[in-house]
């Protein structure tokens, strides 16, 4: 048996024993080989032997655990063939088939099944399907919410985002920070943690956010004074060349008269541009030395207008010289740094203490939410048996160690079984993972054999943490010489070593140069989470006469239509061109199946798919769909559907017309003539029952019995059964082996059929409710895994669907796509060692702040988010094997240049906050590639020729494409018809077939519901308001209408009354009674309270509404409808014109909803009354505005408390402080 070649690190990565090792592994570099030949040495050691069930060897996927084992399954069956008499290989061989290879929730999942009788689980627990999981937590979160409301503080928190019109954002808050901790060991006490710096009093200065805040201000100061430093030194450059210019000039006078122009110039710029520069460095120094106050001082009068914005914003100089394009993009690109310096600090001391004061009550009253779902949630999975995939996790932590962290008995024990406990991928680890793995490792870590790659950490929004593995990577240190160590003398702990693995076996050279060149540009300790150095980069292990090459392609636009022509054009050539590719170690001509097409979402795949078919080329894109949503799966879910209720036509039509019951569209013609007027299972059965004796009854007969039969042991076997039947009885799973991917399609319906199984226990009405519960969740926890790619097909997939593949030949494309952001904007933002922070509200303002705490978290959040998107550009990049290939949007608008603005910051040396700014792989492409020596099209574009070269060896073809020219445009179908004559006949027949009308056509303008608001808001015409700053009681209209109604809503009208009997003071007293008792009972706020127009209010008490008021037998307020009323009446409060008598649309009934103010309930009668705030309106605007709305009003209360009739209907306008009558 011949002997692998191991390069020196693989080596020693396979032999060390001295203790803890991490690998990082580079792509390419064979980390599975060195993993499973780890494992066979471990297990086939002459000395120190370890059984194949010893081993627990951690995997991300439940297909790599497959792969893994199957590997050292075979290097084991080779070992044995080539030693036949070594029984122990054979029975090693054995052991490895019960081996815990497996992934993390499968570990766990195991190990709660053995010791359920050491937690409060039952024996008889299950997996929860994720439509389950959804349902529970839909009905958990409601209560949740419920409960929570009973809260003021959370009341306030809730209506920080919506307002009091919506829950929606409170409760997917819950769910946000619930999600986030079920990621953490121990996440009830990290609720304590995220508060605590909120609870110190004047505390802001000692928190990490202060120090983020200010350590991200001087970074950004230190970029703007180097742009600003560099722009002077650029303006001197061309005031010396401007006035070398003006020497030219035929006379003294001319000379000397240019010559002052030019000076006169330079030295306004110039001096800006050293003031600005100053200014930054003051900033920047008093950042680095944390003087918050001072910093916050020194940019308050820019951010109020007193001072003006550094650099030469409203400056009307005309620049001329060679640098004129780069003094202003640098000074622009200043002056955007330091506006966002202003945003980082953007309070005092004294701001920040009043905001924690405020937002310390919502967040104790979030936290206390998130605890109370967590324990309905909990209780709600615990009586129906289930547990998600994190309860595994915790419950084996709850195993493991007790709450102080310390290992339990159990743990002791448990770790007695594992000589060496492996984990692969471990980039992706997060906290509580890394927790379990700490305890189930011996108390030193010894038997640890940790093994990933930091750049390919692509999985945070799976709550993927790359810290836990970074830290390590800092800390450990490197393993002495870079050779195994011997295993440590008993009772001699063994010591932590970090080995790299960096020799790529995958790329071809040039691929590998290009590469590194790309990412010795980019990536950074604070952009990529390491820097691309020794031990990062890649070193190429394949070296050969085939040296592979690199593209980049810039392209005119960003559209998905020309990056996709331009791809499928790129694959014609090539293929027809016979462009070679590796095989093995000879080349062959590349083919169709070498090529995949890369992109950072699905949205755009048909742009893609449908650019290749246009061409004739062969297309598979990978996309991960949903099992319900696959359509050989969906036949059998429509069949599920009519065996518990066969009256529902749309899925028994599906079932009839697909593969397991063959009916054609012509049969449910001839079924649905049979019975015009009954459902389609009511035709069924008239076929059924028909006396004709044909083929097409006998199949109706065939059919109808089959499904009888099946609903009949619907009611009696298990939901397996049941598909088994299915499968037996039609013959699918037969049929769909000889489909199209019929291997796949087979395992799909075996996966639902698994899925039908674990949820179906309750019966069939429980299996259909499972699926509903499922398709509502988007995923059953059975998702269908389409392979990579497909033989003879160009491949489209998402680069996290290609990690751990490869190909020949690789384009990246849609590298204009933005980032997605949107955790940075979340309205609660959480990080695990940063804290939490949120956004507020200001006082009568619509719009919310952000916090100083929450402004850090941001900035962390956008750091991290930027840093996972550079390792899924070095994911990208590193699947070519042969030929990697860029297409980059040139990104030139007439008033956008991003070469410009790169060739700024890299020759300033800000090389960093670029980056740090890039919203798209595009934008870190261009500025990288921009100094590649290979790069002169794109200097050209900058309009800067002097930026330095980087030297290296890589060769990387860059080319420029201009827009194709527009094609000649088609002659019309009128110019192409010009000469055809028409026959009349098919004309007229035409003519009378499109000319139907749809007898109720009038129906379309009659609508299903409508509210009475928006009937208003629809006749009036929108006014531009005076802003509420402006406003002399700080409130805009709309906002004091809205205190004035809440006011009179909660009114205690037996009180004012009180104190209208009373007359004068007594009156004004009870007001102010009343408004504190509001406040108290936080019915309003203080803030819109003390701005209550009292004296409106005294008017209305004292008018005649309020007498109307305190005449009736019962007082209604707020009173909501929902009722149903003729259309003519509607349509007519709309405006529109009444229908005809004998129309449809005068038979229709319209659903009206709407809220009315005020319903006075008299023994005889109701009268009505309506509050309004409108200002600069007359009595008769009044009524014509809102006459319609209480004419609905009308109709609808009669409706309500007939026989009753309402005999009166009033507005009260608080602007002209008096009641209106509507005359019906």
């Amino acid at each position: 048996m011949s002997e692998p070649k191991w390069t020196p690190a693989q080596r020693a990565a396979i032999e060390d024993r001295g203790g803890a090792l991490l690998v990082s592994a580079a792509a390419g570099s064979g980390k599975t080989a060195v993993l499973t030949e780890r494992a066979v040495r471990l297990i086939t050691d002459p000395d120190h032997p370890v059984d194949a069930d010893r081993l627990l060897i951690v995997t991300f996927t439940n297909a790599a655990a497959a792969e893994l084992r199957a590997r050292i399954g075979q290097a084991l069956l080779r070992r044995s063939q080539a030693e036949p008499g070594n029984s122990a290989l054979r029975r090693q061989r054995m052991l490895l088939q019960r081996a815990p290879i497996c992934t993390i929730d499968a570990f766990c999942l195991d190990l709660l099944h053995k010791h359920f009788q050491a937690l409060d689980i039952p024996p008889d627990f299950s997996p929860a399907d994720p439509g389950s999981v959804e349902t529970l937590r839909a009905a958990a979160l409601s209560e949740t919410l419920e409960h929570a409301y009973a809260d003021p503080d959370f009341c306030a928190f809730a209506d920080l985002y919506g307002k009091g019109r919506t829950d929606r954002a409170a409760g997917e808050t819950i769910l946000h920070v619930y999600d986030f901790l079920r990621a953490l060991p121990d996440y009830d006490k990290k609720l304590d943690e995220f508060l605590a710096p909120w609870e110190a009093e004047n505390g802001f200065a000692s928190t990490c956010w202060h120090d983020i805040l200010l350590r991200e201000a001087a970074r950004d100061a230190q970029s703007a004074r180097e742009l600003f430093e560099a722009a002077l030194a650029d303006a001197n450059t061309d005031s010396v060349q401007e006035l070398g210019e003006a020497q030219l000039k035929k006379t003294p006078a001319a000379i000397r008269k240019a010559e002052e122009a030019v000076q006169e110039k330079y030295e306004e710029v110039c001096g800006r541009l050293e003031e600005a520069a100053a200014r930054l460095g003051e900033v920047e120094r008093l950042a680095r030395a944390g003087e918050w106050t001072s910093l916050y001082d020194r940019l308050t009068p820019s951010v109020l207008g007193m001072e003006e914005t550094p650099g030469l914003k409203g400056s009307r100089r005309r620049l001329k010289g060679d640098h004129k394009t780069a003094i202003k993009t640098r000074a622009s690109e200043a002056a955007d740094l330091f506006e966002t310096i202003c945003g980082l600090v953007s309070c005092s001391m004294e701001e920040a203490e009043a905001d924690r004061k405020e937002a310390l009550p919502r967040l104790r009253a979030l936290f206390a939410a998130v605890r109370d779902f967590d324990a309905r949630f909990s209780a709600k999975k615990q009586e129906r048996k289930l547990l998600e995939f994190s309860d595994f996790e915790h419950q084996a932590l709850r195993l493991l160690r007790d709450a102080d962290g310390k290992t339990t008995p159990l743990c002791e024990s448990i770790r007695q079984n594992y000589a060496a406990v492996m984990v692969d991928e471990y980039q992706d680890t997060n906290a509580l993972q890394d927790a379990l793995y700490t305890c189930l490792a011996t108390p030193s870590g010894d038997d640890l054999f940790l093994v990933g790659d930091l750049k390919q950490s692509i999985y945070r929004f799976r709550q993927a943490d790359p810290s836990i593995f970074r830290q390590k990577l800092d800390r450990w240190p490197l393993l002495p010489g870079g050779v195994a160590r011997p295993r440590p003398e008993e009772g001699t702990p063994g010591r932590n070593a970090l080995l790299a693995l960096d020799a790529n076996f995958r790329s071809a050279p040039q691929v590998v140069a290009g590469i590194n060149f790309l990412f010795e540009q980019l990536m950074a300790p604070s952009l990529g989470d390491t820097a691309y150095g020794d031990g990062q980069r890649l070193v190429c292990g394949a070296p050969g006469t085939y040296v592979g090459c690199v593209e980049a392609h810039f392209l005119p636009d960003d559209t998905a239509e020309t990056d996709a022509n331009f791809i499928a054009e790129k694959i014609e050539q090539l293929v027809a061109a016979g462009e070679p590719v590796r095989e093995g170690s000879a080349t062959r001509p590349v083919r169709y199946e070498d090529c995949c097409i890369l992109l950072a979402a699905r949205g755009d795949f048909p742009a893609y798919a449908e650019a290749l078919t246009a061409r004739g080329i062969p297309v598979y894109a990978d996309a991960r769909e949903n099992l319900l949503d696959a359509p050989h799966i969906r036949p059998l879910i429509a069949l599920l559907r009519v065996i518990d209720n066969p009256a529902q036509d749309i899925y028994l039509a599906a079932a009839m017309l697909g593969p397991l019951f063959g009916f054609t569209d012509d049969d449910l013609v001839r079924l649905r003539a049979l019975q015009r007027k009954t459902s389609l299972y009511g035709a069924v059965l008239a076929a059924v029952q028909s006396e004709e004796d044909n083929e097409f009854t006998r199949k109706a007969r065939a059919f109808y019995a089959r499904l009888t039969e099946l609903r009949r042991m619907a009611r009696s076997v298990p939901v397996e059964q049941l598909l088994e039947e299915i499968f037996a009885s039609t013959g699918y799973l037969a049929a769909l082996g000889v489909m199209e991917n019929g291997t796949r399609r087979r395992e799909d319906a075996r996966r639902f059929a698994a899925f039908c199984a674990s949820v179906g226990g309750s019966g069939i009405s429980a299996l259909v409710r499972a699926i509903d519960a499922a398709a509502l969740a988007g995923s059953t926890g059975q998702d269908t895994v389409p392979g990579g790619s497909r033989p003879g097909c160009v491949t489209i997939m998402t680069i996290h669907r290609s990690k751990g593949l490869q190909f020949p030949v690789v384009f990246l494309a849609d590298t204009a796509r933005r980032f997605n952001a949107a955790d940075t904007r979340q309205p609660v933002l959480l990080h695990r060692e940063v804290g939490a922070g949120l956004r507020l509200r200001p006082e009568a303002g619509e719009g919310a702040y952000k916090t100083a705490a929450y402004a850090a978290l941001a900035n962390v959040h956008e750091q991290e988010m930027r840093s996972e998107q550079m390792r899924l550009l070095y994911v990208a990049l590193t699947r070519a094997q042969d030929e990697l290939i860029l297409t980059i949007p040139l990104g030139m608008t007439k008033t956008t240049n991003p070469f410009a603005k790169a060739a700024a910051f890299l020759t300033a040396g800000a090389g960093e906050t670029l980056h740090q700014q890039a919203a798209c792989f595009a934008d870190w492409l261009r500025a990288a590639l921009l100094v590649h020596p290979g790069s002169g099209p794109l200097r050209r574009l900058a309009e800067n020729l002097e930026l330095p070269f980087v030297d290296t060896r890589s060769t990387i073809a860059v080319t420029v494409h201009d827009a194709p020219a527009e094609a000649a445009e088609p002659e019309t179908a009128e110019e192409i018809l010009e000469t055809a004559s028409a026959d009349p006949a098919l004309v007229e027949t035409l003519r009378a077939g499109f000319g139907w009308q749809y007898p109720a056509a009038d129906l379309a303008a009659v609508p299903a519901k409508v509210s009475v608001t928006s009937i208003v808001h629809k006749q009036e015409q929108t006014t531009l308001e005076r802003p509420a700053f402006l406003s002399k009681d700080g409130l805009t209209a709309a906002e004091m209408g809205t205190a004035l109604h809440a006011f009179l809503e909660h009114a205690d009208f037996a009180a004012l009354a009180a104190g209208l009997a009373g007359g004068g003071d007594t009156l004004a007293e009870a007001i102010r009674t009343e408004r504190q008792r509001q406040v108290e009972a936080k019915l309003t706020p203080p803030e819109i309270a003390e701005k209550l127009d009292v004296s409106k209010i005294r008017r209305f008490v004292e008018g005649e509404a309020f007498a109307r008021i305190r005449a009736a037998k019962q007082v209604l307020r707020e009173l909501d409808f929902i009722t149903a009323l003729p259309a003519s009446a509607v349509l007519a409060a709309q405006g529109s014109a009444r229908p005809q008598a004998d129309s449809a649309a005068a038979q229709a009934r319209v659903l009206v909803q709407g809220i009315a103010d005020i319903v006075l309930v008299f023994d005889d009668h109701i009268e009505l009354l309506d509050y309004k705030t409108d200002r600069k309106k007359t009595e008769q605007e009044f009524l014509d505005a809102y006459r319609a709305q209480l004419d609905l009003y009308a109709l609808a209360i009669e409706k309500r408390f007939a026989p009753k009739p309402v005999t009166y209907q009033g507005i009260y306008s608080f602007s002209l402080n008096r009641l209106l009558e509507v005359e019906t």
